[in-house]
């Protein structure tokens, strides 16, 4: 009797530790994750990850769907230095390629991928990779970003799995992950769902909350005729006190930046501008060593100067050039 006890006993300890040995195990495979990576071009899949990311404690980073770029490599590569190289990839090779999984192996990471062809699949596997079984799960449609954003939040601060749905049916995937997680209640959120969806789940035996079913936009009341003229009389007022300010500071800023102020230059080239300016603002270059007192080679220095200062112009014409004022000089000293 006391062989047979010992030996129940022993089989029930050994059950019982594997058991344990499985639960722990299972925690571990889930909590093994150091990052998530998903597409940058569709928010669908990064609003997914979120309450997954927020019960795991770890970032998500967004990359480029068909190659890693310089920003998301150095960004990377600071994890690897800190030896967090589990990363969990969600969605398909269409969703993030196998050029971006194959960079990450070439990096030193250890790449692990879940997705399906369809967002609401991917939300499907997500959900029972992290959960065995849940009494509550949450339901959001996969085409209304802002109610699935909202069904995130409520996944991420309840710890409850995130299932994404046709809006008008209950999509196949959905479906299945609700077989096997077994929920007593569905939390479907925000209003880019169907009745029929909510119908569907009770017909199934599921408890329904419907968050956002009947928000509404806040009414708002027509104005009692007014004049049309005397809007638009007020309307016409605002916008010339709007735009009169406006002209005349850029009307100010564009002639200030034409205007140029006379300590810019040097006192030889002073000399040549007030030279051009007696001639109304152009002159031939041959005639400003007479009008300067300076030679041929100083004035043509003094014109390459003020070329560069972007002051003056010169067109060649025939054998000569002629020199042209093309800024405003302030002469007041």
């Amino acid at each position: 009797m006391k062989i047979k006890k010992w030996i129940s006993f022993s089989l029930l300890f050994i059950i019982s530790a594997s058991l344990l040995m499985a639960f722990v195990n299972s925690q571990e495979d889930v909590r093994r994750y150091d990052l998530i990576i998903v597409r940058n071009d569709d928010l669908i899949d990064y609003i997914v990850a979120i309450p997954y990311a927020s019960k795991l404690g770890i970032p998500i980073v967004p990359v480029n769907p068909t190659q890693l770029d310089e920003k998301a490599k150095a960004q990377l590569y600071s994890y690897v230095q800190f030896g967090w190289k589990n990363v969990l990839i969600i969605g398909n090779y269409d969703a993030v390629s196998k050029e971006v999984e194959d960079e990450l192996l070439g990096m030193g990471f250890t790449p692990t991928r879940i997705g399906g062809d369809v967002r609401t699949e991917t939300a499907e596997k997500l959900a029972l990779h992290f959960y065995s079984k849940a009494d509550t799960v949450v339901l959001a449609s996969a085409l209304d970003y802002g109610s699935a954003l909202a069904a995130a939040r409520f996944s991420m601060t309840y710890d409850y799995p995130l299932l994404l749905t046709l809006e008008n049916d209950l999509s196949e995937y959905a479906a299945t992950a609700l077989e096997t997680l077994k929920p007593k209640q569905v939390v479907m959120i925000g209003t880019g769902l169907s009745p029929v969806i909510e119908s569907k789940l009770e017909s199934l035996g599921y408890s329904v909350f419907w968050y956002g079913k009947n928000i509404q936009r806040i009414p708002i009341e027509p104005p009692k005729k007014p004049s049309p003229y005397k809007y638009s009389l007020i309307g016409a007022v605002i916008s010339l006190a709007i735009a009169v300010p406006i002209v005349i500071y850029y009307g100010k800023k564009r002639w200030s930046a034409n205007r140029v102020p006379i300590e810019v230059l040097t006192e030889k080239e002073r000399i040549v501008v007030k030279a051009i300016l007696q001639k109304g603002g152009q002159v031939k270059q041959e005639d400003l060593p007479e009008l300067t007192g300076y030679s041929r080679p100083t004035v043509s220095r003094i014109i390459q100067e003020l070329e560069k200062k972007q002051l003056v112009s010169r067109e060649k014409i025939g054998k000569t050039f002629i020199v042209k004022m093309i800024k405003e000089i302030n002469l007041k000293e």
